[in-house]
């Protein structure tokens, strides 16, 4: 089943502009992220889990993205150098992902557990009137907002399978799913 990846913009009574980001399997919304473009925040949804991750840039000779919980504590990174062949690679909760860094300028994001296999994720992004894109000049995004979709995406990779999912992919007969249920 593929995935897809739609936007569009908000400006909520505060009056922050807040992008929100919803992944889509099927006619299944899979991944809501809020993305708060002045706090540099994105709050996260799936399977009835929530939560809270900031993004912030350290270094000035080699910048590094961090990203931190909503208790202050370090939960991922991007380093740039350690990008090889056209990919990068994020490390979130002790896991590393590769991503191909094309993704912003052909719309299609690919996600990994490692180099040269099969993609665990892959979705083309969706350009409403707000664009994903940090290239599209007339709206143009900070970079943390894509680095902030890429960590929603393996936080996304990351979470537990709920039962049911287990059970529809299972090799179980029928009659010992339903003594299961």
């Amino acid at each position: 089943m593929e995935y897809i990846l739609r936007n569009h913009e908000i400006f909520p009574e505060g009056g922050r502009r807040q992008l929100v980001v919803a992944l889509w399997k099927g006619d299944v919304n899979v991944l809501t992220m809020v993305y708060d473009v002045l706090l540099h925040t994105a709050r996260l949804e799936s399977n009835g889990t929530r939560r809270l991750f900031m993004v912030y840039e350290q270094g000035k000779r080699q910048p590094k993205i961090i990203f931190k919980n909503e208790y202050g504590f370090d939960a991922g990174i991007i380093d740039p150098v350690l990008a090889v062949n056209g990919y990068g690679a994020i490390q979130f909760y002790e896991s590393i992902y590769y991503y191909n860094l094309n993704c912003i300028t052909d719309g299609f994001l690919n996600v990994s557990a490692n180099l040269g296999e099969k993609p665990l994720i892959s979705f083309k992004m969706e350009v409403s009137s707000v664009s994903t894109m940090a290239n599209a000049l007339p709206n143009r995004l900070p970079a943390d907002y894509f680095n902030c979709l890429l960590m929603g995406v393996c936080w996304y990779l990351q979470l537990p399978v709920k039962q049911v999912d287990l059970i529809n992919t299972s090799l179980l007969t029928a009659s010992s799913q339903m003594a299961i249920m």
